[in-house]
Formats: C-alpha cells, structure tokens, sequence
C-alpha cells in the first residue's frame, strides 16, 4: 500500500513542477509581451531585474511605473490580476483608476481594459508634469 501512496506523491510532485514551469514560461511570455506594448506607447523597460519598471519622459520629467501580474490560482479568471503601481512621491488621486486593469483582448472583462488604464496615465502624467 505504501507504494501505491507514494506513486500519488510522485505524481504530484511532477505536477507541481510542471505548474511552476509553465508558470515561469507564461510570466517571461507576458513580460515580453509587456515589453511591446509599453515600447509603442514611449515607455522603456528599466533594468532587467525582478521588479519591471518602465519609465518615459513627461514635459521633461521622468515618471516610473511597475508592472506586474499575479498568476496565483486564485486569479485564474481574471486574467492573472495584472496592475501597474505608481510611484508613491505622485499624488496620484485617481491611482485606483491607473491600478489594476484587464487584458485588452479578455472577452469578460469586470473593470477597464490595459488600453483604457493607459489613456488614463497618460492624460494624469502629462497633466501633472505640466503644473510641476
């Protein structure tokens, strides 16, 4: 009988590993994807570290956002719960509307899509650099 427990454990020990791949290959896949994006937009990726950090200039002032995206379980359905952070020394009011947001291409999306959250800082920064 013990063999037969063990093979579970096994099992599922290969499972694990295999989820953790995978979700290591989706995440530099995002990322990369990420990259793209932000690039046509006029952001650059800053470093190539843990933390991704892109930065663009603003009526000459540098302004730096962190992307990242959670692929825990629990967020299987809504897209991974991807979200930019602003940096704190902003006011940003309105930061729960340049926060989180959902995949342009998400056919249930429950708040606004990455191309709206983008609109949106790019008004605020430019706004904000404006009267600094």
């Amino acid at each position: 009988m013990y063999s037969t427990i063990k093979d579970y454990y096994e099992y599922l020990e290969r499972l694990n590993n295999e989820k953790e791949n995978e979700r290591l290959r989706t995440s530099e896949s995002v990322n990369a994807q990420m990259d793209i994006f932000m690039a046509e937009h006029g952001w650059a990726r800053k470093g190539r570290g843990q933390k991704i950090s892109y930065t663009k200039q603003f009526n000459d002032k540098p302004i730096v956002i962190e992307f990242r995206c959670n692929l825990l379980n629990g967020f299987a359905f809504e897209g991974g719960m991807p979200e930019f952070t602003h940096d704190k020394a902003i006011p940003v009011v309105d930061s729960f509307k340049m926060g989180f947001f959902n995949w342009n291409d998400n056919p249930a999306p429950s708040g606004p899509s990455l191309d709206e959250v983008m609109e949106r800082m790019e008004e605020y920064y430019n706004d904000w650099t404006l009267k600094e």
